[in-house]
């Protein structure tokens, strides 16, 4: 567990344990645990959950409570208050977007090709072959589109 040594008082048992259920969370539900900081009375975990095979994920408050369960009274002396900052995952938009969704995008803000060019300053023969599919979108233009997208959405809403 990263910052397990900003813990001076904890001993070898409470650290073995500590390890045991950091190393079998990260295991079979790809969560992590990071000590941030410890000051006399409170102790700082970063608790976060990547992608996993099984698809589930835990909220923010259901990461909060698993932090509290593995540094509970075992660990933590009464006297240590434990402040714990998850972070939820978050699914990676990108990974699903394809040049079907660049089109349904068009559709749903009535553009064409052309607005597309104008408003990417790519190539006109860029553009087509993207949404022909001659061209695989990469990461890069994946996001590209993506952002595109997105704020045209905020400029509907604001």
């Amino acid at each position: 567990m990263k910052g397990i040594e900003l813990l001076p008082f904890l001993t070898n048992e409470q650290k073995d344990l500590l390890e045991t259920s950091s190393i079998n969370y990260r295991r079979f539900a790809r969560i992590y645990f990071q000590i941030l900081e410890y000051s006399g009375n409170a102790v700082v975990v970063k608790v976060w959950q990547i992608e996993n095979p099984a698809n589930r994920y835990l909220t923010a408050k259901e990461l909060i409570d698993r932090t509290k369960q593995v540094f509970g009274s075992d660990v933590l002396p009464v006297e240590i208050s434990l402040y714990v900052r998850p972070i939820a995952f978050q699914e990676d938009e990108l990974k699903t977007f394809t040049v079907e969704t660049i089109e349904e995008k068009m559709q749903q803000f009535g553009l064409k090709p052309k607005d597309l060019v104008k408003l990417l300053d790519i190539d006109k023969s860029t553009v087509s072959q993207i949404l022909s599919k001659n061209r695989e979108l990469s990461r890069a233009s994946k996001a590209m589109f993506y952002y595109l997208f997105k704020s045209l959405e905020l400029k509907l809403a604001g």
